[in-house]
């Protein structure tokens, strides 16, 4: 018996559970909002996540890197199924982050779609995704 693995995503010392996100989204149904696909494309630097990509190496402060991104799989991810946008808070005001769905922008952005149907979750709930 294999235990499933858990969907995670780490963003500098933080990891957030999106398993956990998928459940308070089951759990609290909200509307759907579109998110642009240009925006999270260039915070993420998915231009550079291509097959011909000769150019120096790369680490990104999010997202994935050419070492562990497959284009072929991404092409294939399902672009009616909401990304998961959380919502941080700071001294400055409240910050969205992308923690689930950067196959769903890259093929988006590929195919020239203008936005994603996305689910934001709230702060507290953001909290409650965030391993401390």
């Amino acid at each position: 018996m294999t235990i499933p693995s858990r969907q995670m995503f780490k963003y500098g010392g933080w990891v957030f559970d999106v398993d956990q996100a998928m459940r308070i989204l089951e759990e609290h149904p909200r509307a759907v909002e579109q998110t642009s696909v240009a925006d999270w494309s260039a915070a993420y630097h998915l231009s550079l996540l291509r097959p011909d990509y000769d150019g120096p190496s790369w680490c990104p402060i999010f997202g994935p890197d050419q070492s562990h991104f497959s284009v072929e799989h991404a092409m294939r991810a399902d672009l009616d199924q909401p990304v998961i946008i959380a919502t941080l808070e700071f001294d400055s005001g409240p910050a969205r982050l992308l923690i689930d769905g950067v196959l769903r922008m890259y093929r988006a952005m590929t195919e020239g779609r203008p936005t994603l149907p996305a689910h934001v979750l709230t702060v507290a709930e953001t909290a409650t995704v965030r391993a401390h």
